[in-house]
C-alpha cells in the first residue's frame, strides 16, 4: 500500500515539473489582469412538477485567453406552499356582512382557485364558525360546490356576531390550509318609526323658526343601539347632514321665516343595519310674529282637535300661559320653561287642569314671558270653542 502511494506520488510530481516547463502557469500578476477581463454567465432553469419545484442551475466561467469551466448543477426540492389569499377567496352575499334575520339566511361563497392547477381534495372546503365572545367551540359545516370553482354554504343562526374561517386542501399538499378569519353579523333593521314633532299632517302647516325635531324609532333586537342622521334644508334634494350619534331629538335654530323645509332622519343600528326607505317630510315657518296668537280659531276639542298657540320670545327665557274663561275664571295654566329666542308655540288640547273638554264658547289667553335678563312682557289672544 505504501509502495502504491509512493509510485502515485512520484507521478504527479512529474506531471507538474511538466506543466511548468511548457509555461502553462502564469504568475500572480497575470492572474489578476485576467480575471479584471474575465465574463461572467449564468443560467436558471425552474420546472413544475406537480406537488414540487425543481430548482436546477448552471453556472460557467469563461477566461479570455485560458478557458477553465466550471459547472456547478444543484437540485433543491421546496415544498409546494399555496398561496392561500388568492387560492381561497371568501365573499359574501350581502354588504358588509351583514345579515337580516328576517330577510335571509347567512350566505357565504367560497372561490377556489389554485395557481398551480391542484384540484381541491373530496370534503372540501369547510367552513368554521363560532359566536364571538363566548365560549362555544367551532362549529364545522362542508361548503357545496355551485359550479365554476364556486362553492356556497347557507347557516340559519341567532342573532350576534361570528368569527369564521374557510379550510382546503388538496392531494399535493401534506396538510389543510386555512384562510384569514372573518366576522359576521346576524341582526335585523330598525323599523316603525314615528315622527313626534313636528308632527304636521301632510306636511302642512306652521312651525316655529326654533323648531325642536324628535322621533321614535323600534329596534330591530331589543340590546341595538341606533344611530341617527337628521337631513334638513330647503331643497328636497340638497339637506345639511347632522349626526346625532344616539340623540333622538334635535333644535333647529334660526330657521328662516316664511319658508318651506324637508327634511328626513336615517337610522342604523351598530352594526351598519339601516331604516328602510326613510320618510322625507316638509313644514313652512311662520313669518315674524307680532303678538301672540291661535291656530285653527276656532277648533273642536271634543272631537279631538288640538289648536297651537303661537308666541315669540324676543330673548331666552321662560313663560307662564294662562286660560280663562268669559268669567274671568282661570281654567288652565302651565309653566313653559327653557324657550329660546324667536318664534315658539305651545299645543293646546281644549281641556281644563281636571281634563274636562271646554264647552263652547269664547275664552282668554294670556301669555306671560319672562327674559333671562329680568325683563317681563305680557300678551293675550282669543280663543273660540265650538263642537
Amino acid at each position: 500500500m505504501y509502495m502504491k502511494f509512493f509510485t502515485l506520488t512520484i507521478l504527479l510530481l512529474i506531471f507538474v515539473l511538466n506543466i511548468y516547463a511548457s509555461g502553462m502557469f502564469i504568475d500572480e500578476k497575470e492572474v489578476n489582469v485576467e480575471q479584471k477581463i474575465a465574463e461572467f454567465s449564468q443560467q436558471n432553469d425552474w420546472i413544475n412538477l406537480d406537488s414540487y419545484i425543481d430548482y436546477i442551475g448552471i453556472t460557467e466561467l469563461k477566461y479570455s485567453e485560458q478557458e477553465f469551466s466550471v459547472t456547478q448543477s444543484y437540485f433543491d426540492i421546496l415544498d409546494y406552499i399555496p398561496n392561500t389569499i388568492n387560492t381561497l377567496i371568501v365573499t359574501d352575499s350581502l354588504k358588509d356582512i351583514i345579515t337580516i334575520k328576517s330577510e335571509s339566511d347567512v350566505d357565504i361563497q367560497v372561490k377556489y382557485n389554485d395557481i398551480y392547477g391542484n384540484e381541491i381534495s373530496n370534503g372540501y372546503p369547510k367552513i368554521y364558525y363560532r359566536k364571538q365572545d363566548s365560549s362555544d367551540l367551532w362549529v364545522q359545516k362542508n361548503c357545496v360546490f355551485v359550479g365554476n370553482n364556486l362553492f356556497n354554504v347557507k347557516l340559519s343562526l341567532d342573532y350576534g356576531s361570528y368569527d369564521y374561517y374557510v379550510v382546503a386542501d388538496n392531494d399535493n399538499y401534506p396538510g389543510e390550509y386555512c384562510s384569514p378569519i372573518k366576522t359576521f353579523v346576524i341582526t335585523e333593521r330598525p323599523h316603525s318609526f314615528v315622527n313626534l314633532n313636528p308632527n304636521l299632517q301632510d306636511g302642512k302647516g306652521n312651525a316655529n323658526s326654533n323648531l325642536n325635531f324628535s322621533w321614535a324609532v323600534t329596534k330591530g333586537v331589543a340590546n341595538d343601539i341606533l344611530k341617527y342622521t337628521l337631513f334638513l334644508g330647503t331643497s328636497e334634494n340638497s339637506m345639511k347632514q347632522y349626526d346625532l350619534a344616539t340623540e333622538n331629538s334635535y333644535i333647529a335654530q334660526n330657521l328662516s321665516s316664511r319658508t318651506r323645509y324637508y327634511w328626513r332622519v336615517e337610522v342604523e343600528n351598530q352594526y351598519g343595519a339601516k331604516l328602510l326607505n326613510p320618510i322625507t317630510f316638509d313644514f313652512v315657518t311662520l313669518g315674524e310674529i307680532k303678538k301672540v296668537y291661535n291656530a285653527p280659531n276656532p277648533f273642536n276639542p271634543q272631537k279631538g282637535q288640538n289648536t297651537r298657540i303661537f308666541f315669540e320670545m324676543q330673548q331666552d327665557g321662560n313663560a307662564e300661559l294662562c286660560i280663562y274663561s268669559e268669567y274671568g275664571d282661570k281654567i288652565y295654566h302651565v309653566s313653559i320653561d327653557n324657550l329660546s329666542k324667536g318664534n315658539n308655540e305651545y299645543v293646546y288640547n281644549g281641556k281644563d287642569d281636571y281634563g274636562n273638554t271646554l264647552y263652547n264658547g269664547t275664552y282668554l289667553c294670556v301669555v306671560k314671558k319672562k327674559y333671562s335678563n329680568g325683563e317681563s312682557k305680557t300678551e293675550r289672544c282669543r280663543l273660540l270653542v265650538i263642537k
